[in-house]
């Protein structure tokens, strides 16, 4: 493989992961305070997901009405206060893995640039303060933002136009959901799997996992030590 100069990673179930209790401890209070069943609420939730995740329901607002108004409940009080809980719940619930500080630390101070390719709805710009990771990454890229989802290679091209990467010169780190890791490859990426032993599995589709071929590590202390990340080679 070609000098790395930068690295980007996952967010959910790779620099972060997400306390599933604390999540949906927060969807049932959001289903209370508007009066709803839960498991009807999380149905209405769960089909805004892909509009949210490519930025066409821009706001937690917007998605709280568009989930709601499907369930016959259009009180904009209601909607606001879900899309309140969702905002606290995401504050919550997302927090980083053991040694994702320190790693990041690390990989900067090795010469390395960071970014962040996830998918996420606009409700994670949110978590985004409260993490620092506009001080600890050079370029942060999300669907919401592009228009597009991992595995779609739009995303990945973006990160690519907007850091002046050339692919050969990038590494991709993630969980392996959405096939994301064969997607990095695809397009010319390095890409390595995280293969956390916690990981929020009730949102994992076991069919679009990535190929298991993809080299793996199991902590931030394994992927610092990967010949590839000892340093850019910056004179290449």
């Amino acid at each position: 493989m070609p000098p790395c100069r930068w690295v980007f990673f996952d967010l959910f179930d790779t620099l972060c992961t997400v306390d599933e209790e604390v999540y949906y401890a927060g969807k049932k209070a959001a289903a209370e305070a508007a009066g709803l069943d839960y498991q009807a609420f999380m149905a209405a939730w769960a089909s805004t997901s892909q509009e949210a995740s490519v930025g066409r329901i821009k706001t937690p607002y917007e998605r709280a009405e568009r989930a709601l108004e499907q369930l016959g409940a259009r009180e904009r009080r209601s909607a606001a206060e879900v899309a309140r809980l969702d905002v606290e719940t995401i504050q919550a619930c997302v927090h980083f893995y053991e040694g994702a500080e320190e790693g990041l630390k690390v990989l900067r101070e090795r010469g390395f640039s960071l970014g962040l390719i996830s998918n996420a709805t606009a409700t994670t710009a949110f978590a985004i303060g409260p993490l620092g990771l506009r001080a600890r990454l050079d370029a942060l890229i999300f669907s919401y933002e592009v228009g597009a989802t991992k595995p779609d290679p739009a995303i990945y091209q973006a990160a690519l136009r907007r850091t002046a990467c050339d692919p050969s010169h990038a590494l991709f780190v993630g969980d392996g959901a959405n096939h994301e890791l064969d997607a990095a490859r695809a397009v010319g990426m390095g890409a390595v799997c995280m293969d956390h032993a916690v990981k929020a599995h009730s949102f994992r589709n076991p069919d679009t996992l990535s190929d298991p071929s993809h080299p793996a590590v199991r902590s931030f202390e394994e992927l610092l030590a990967l010949p590839d990340l000892a340093g850019p080679h910056l004179d290449d």
